[in-house]
């Protein structure tokens, strides 16, 4: 009974040994994904593509809303005149509502238009970092890579920071 008693202890204190010294050859690394893609060429071109389609979509809701103010205009002058029936007040105040809910519906069309876009332009520059990502991982033999723009690491004193590994990767 001893003795199994002293073979189960002594795996047991094997088998945590085992794990510690895992444990300590586990290695990790950090890099800052925000700056490395503020610091590549490809996404100042995304991003100043995706200005140029914001900006036409802009312009559109810029066109909507001032036909709207306009009629809203022209119905609070002809009102104040004088010069409209309490059915024509609420026809046009009719147009108007359904003028604004035009105008929100575009909206909310373009600002999904606009994410559309956003994750055409970005899909292939992020492809190309999670490869360099993942190239940097095996050839330093690292176990898990973090992402500390993101806020999600609070100390990486012991981590290896990546960043340089991964633009040497892409070519920057």
């Amino acid at each position: 009974m001893i003795r199994k008693t002293s073979l189960f202890l002594f795996g047991l204190l094997f088998s945590a040994i085992s794990l510690y010294s895992q444990a300590d050859s586990t290695k990790y690394g950090h890099m800052n994904l925000g700056n490395l893609l503020d610091e590549l060429p490809e996404t100042a071109k995304a991003e100043a593509t995706l200005r140029v389609f914001a900006d036409s979509l802009n312009q559109k809701d810029s066109v909507l809303t001032m036909a709207f103010q306009e009629a809203y205009l022209q119905l609070k002058k002809e009102y104040d005149e004088g010069g409209l029936t309490q059915v024509q007040v609420q026809e046009r105040q009719l147009a108007l509502e359904k003028q604004r809910q035009d105008i929100q519906k575009y909206e909310e069309e373009a600002q999904a238009l606009l994410d559309t876009k956003r994750q055409e332009l970005l899909a292939p520059i992020l492809k190309r970092i999670d490869d360099a990502i993942k190239a940097v991982a095996k050839d330093n033999g690292l176990l898990m890579i973090f992402d500390v723009s993101s806020g999600s690491m609070l100390f990486a004193a012991e981590t290896i920071d990546v960043t340089s590994l991964v633009k040497t990767k892409l070519g920057i």
